[in-house]
């Protein structure tokens, strides 16, 4: 198969290489990105580690990357580090929850984003209308309902917290690490969210109802809130239950695009003087979206697995409209879906998750429209601002980190 990785310059490439040299496929790897001494860097080591089965192209023009394309992985960060450290600071001066994903930086990161996908869905139709099209570029809930809903493009999107937390779960209850591939037959459970946004619950492992008040500390997870829930809740569901205690932490630390910003710098100098071997610095910040979500679903182009993806709802989730989308438990064969129905929501969530997906879905209309009015809207309606003099100061921002001149 070919395989087109857009925002294929990013300095953790080279573990999408080993993850496909795991894999048996045979792969013909085309990488592209923009800046053609950091993409010549990266490629050099891409190649140097690939296997027998896997070869590495290298290109900085969209179009010969993409054509005749079976899949692409879209992975393009559009502003690069620097502008995820401005997205997730300039919430913080505002007083508010400060990350490159959730609401308000996430608007931000989407007013980058979506624009540029339009030029990359045109060239697609263009020279690859049969790819399919795999997305790990955030934010993952706005990218897929754009490509969705205003460009025609079927794509589906990947984030390595579902599996992580599942993963997790399987070593607090035995101890041991597993494969996910060893996991899925032994596993059943509910599912319910977005990305970043999501609930596991009804857990049953091995035919045994799992206790998850007593696994939470395993888990890093508070017991009162778990015991309240009775759900798991992914990683980033801190922003929404401790919200207070994120922010003061946050606001006198670090962001993480800032922490990751300086790393690329040291990345990038390790690069350089690698001469085509893997850098060290690499080892520093885990990839596991790679091995556990995308490589498993280029696998299933020749057999069956089951997976966790953002994609068209279509009914699975029945408190969301159908052309919303949903992260949602899916089997994958040849390539194909088909949705597991989750059903209704637990009422303790509902409102939720069903405020966060109208307001992205307000943002996203308000972005294709270049509507001032409808992306400040999706900014009111978000629960973590709610106030209109808030929601008018963050879109100021937005204007001003992005240079939007209809904002």
């Amino acid at each position: 198969m070919k395989l087109a990785v857009i925002g294929g310059s990013s300095y953790y490439t080279p573990h999408l290489i080993e993850a496909l040299n795991a894999s048996d496929l045979n792969v013909e790897v085309v990488l592209n990105g923009r800046t053609e001494e950091k993409l010549k860097d990266v490629a050099r080591v891409c190649g140097n580690i690939a296997g027998e089965k896997i070869t590495v192209l290298a290109t900085t023009n969209l179009k010969e990357a993409l054509d005749g394309a079976d899949y692409v992985l879209q992975q393009a960060r559009i502003g690069g580090m620097q502008k995820r450290a401005e997205d997730e600071r300039f919430p913080l001066e505002l007083g508010l929850i400060g990350e490159e994903t959730i609401i308000p930086g996430g608007a931000s990161l989407a007013v980058r984003t979506l624009p540029y996908l339009e030029e990359f869905a045109q060239i697609l139709k263009l020279v690859a209308p049969k790819a399919k099209v795999l997305a790990l570029t955030n934010p993952n809930n706005m990218v897929i309902d754009y490509f969705n809903r205003y460009l025609g493009v079927q794509a589906i999107g990947f984030c390595d917290l579902p599996t992580s937390l599942i993963k997790g779960v399987v070593k607090a209850l035995t101890g041991k690490d597993e494969d996910l591939s060893a996991i899925w037959p032994k596993i059943n459970f509910k599912y319910y969210g977005l990305n970043h946004l999501s609930f596991l619950g009804e857990l049953n492992y091995q035919g045994r109802d799992v206790n998850i008040v007593e696994l939470a500390p395993k888990l890093g997870l508070d017991p009162l809130l778990i015991e309240t829930l009775g759900l798991l809740p992914v990683a980033y569901l801190r922003y929404y239950y401790y919200t207070a205690a994120v922010y003061n932490k946050a606001k006198a630390s670090s962001t993480r695009g800032e922490v990751l910003y300086k790393n690329e710098a040291k990345l990038q100098a390790e690069y350089k003087k690698s001469e085509g071997e893997k850098p060290e610095a690499l080892k520093e910040r885990a990839v596991p979206w790679y091995k556990d979500v995308v490589v498993p679903f280029l696998k299933a182009t020749r057999g069956q697995t089951k997976a966790i993806v953002v994609t068209k709802n279509q009914g699975a989730l029945a408190d969301l409209s159908p052309d919303s989308v949903a992260e949602l438990p899916v089997v994958i064969e040849k390539g194909e879906i088909t949705r597991i129905e989750q059903g209704k929501m637990p009422e303790v969530i509902r409102g939720l998750i069903v405020s966060v997906s109208s307001s992205e879905r307000l943002i996203v209309d308000g972005i294709a429209k270049r509507s001032k009015r409808i992306f400040r809207q999706g900014l009111l309606s978000h629960p973590l601002i709610r106030e209109v003099d808030k929601a008018e100061a963050v879109l100021q921002e937005i204007k001003r980190i992005n240079q939007i001149s209809w904002l």
